[in-house]
């Protein structure tokens, strides 16, 4: 197994979404966990209420524990299969919206997620994906 998440590569990653989201005129809030969902940091910018900090920090849990981007795992939660057994009921913190991604090395483990809320659900997912992709390079 592959050390943990490093607080470098985590905090890299929260940063390039912060920044990411300030060079568009939006502010959010950026979490990073490791596998175990546990997180390792949060970086919240001006003006970002506690519903998206909270809603950032379930929806990075929801990338780590699951392996799958939210919006994938928001269609997941929602098809017939899962009427038998909610989300909710499964985990309390998971949160089937856009804007969560696991964080993945070159084997397909999954080391962490990152989470992003603040803003509309389009906006946190791409935000999401452009913080995994500014620390590619440090997991490989």
């Amino acid at each position: 197994m592959r050390e943990p998440l490093t607080h470098a590569i985590a905090y890299g990653a929260a940063q390039a979404a912060l920044e990411a989201a300030r060079a568009e005129g939006a502010r959010v809030c950026a979490v990073v966990v490791n596998r175990a969902g546990i997180a390792k940091v949060l970086l919240a910018d001006d003006g970002v209420g506690p519903v998206g900090i909270e809603t950032a920090r379930r929806k990075a849990y929801t990338a780590a524990v699951t392996g799958m981007p939210t919006a994938l795992f928001a269609d997941f939660a929602a098809s017939p299969a899962m009427a038998v057994a909610p989300v909710h009921l499964v985990d309390a913190q998971l949160l089937p919206v856009p804007g969560g991604v696991p964080i993945t090395v070159d084997d397909g483990e999954v080391i962490g997620g990152i989470g992003v809320g603040g803003a509309d659900g389009a906006t946190d997912d791409r935000l999401a994906v452009e913080a995994l992709k500014s620390i590619a390079e440090l997991l490989a």
